[in-house]
């Protein structure tokens, strides 16, 4: 029967650590020689899957638009009232007691706009 080994040492014994010491400390210290090492792993990485957000980007588009016909098709009449109720209310509301305000808010609200369209293009563009 044989007897089982002890494990090995978890620890580096010093000697090893005096020897990558000693590399690290004589080496240049920008690349440390691996004899392929680094190469391989690279190499063996899979590539960037730029594909993927456009595929999304894709289908998504596609889902918002066949929700959108979904609504349009099976809403009937009952959709164009809402519509057409939701527009008064808005016009109404909008109406403002000091007519300067009405020209300065719609300057803010496309000012908002434009701001919140610049910063999602800003923040697609840095993921790209």
């Amino acid at each position: 029967m044989n007897t089982p080994e002890p494990p090995a040492p978890l620890e580096p014994s010093p000697a090893d650590d005096a020897r990558i010491e000693r590399m690290l400390r004589d080496s240049s210290p920008t690349y440390i020689e691996d004899a392929g090492f680094t190469a391989r792993i690279m190499g063996a990485l899979p590539s960037p899957q730029r594909r993927a957000d456009r595929r999304r980007s894709v289908l998504l588009l596609g889902a918002v638009l066949l929700g959108c016909g979904h609504v349009a098709v099976f809403g009937g009449s009952s959709l164009v009232a809402l519509v057409a109720t939701i527009i008064e209310q808005l016009a109404a509301w909008s109406v403002l007691p000091v007519p300067v305000l009405g020209t300065t808010f719609t300057v803010g609200v496309l000012a908002c706009w434009v701001m919140v369209l610049a910063a999602g293009w800003w923040g697609w563009a840095r993921t790209r």
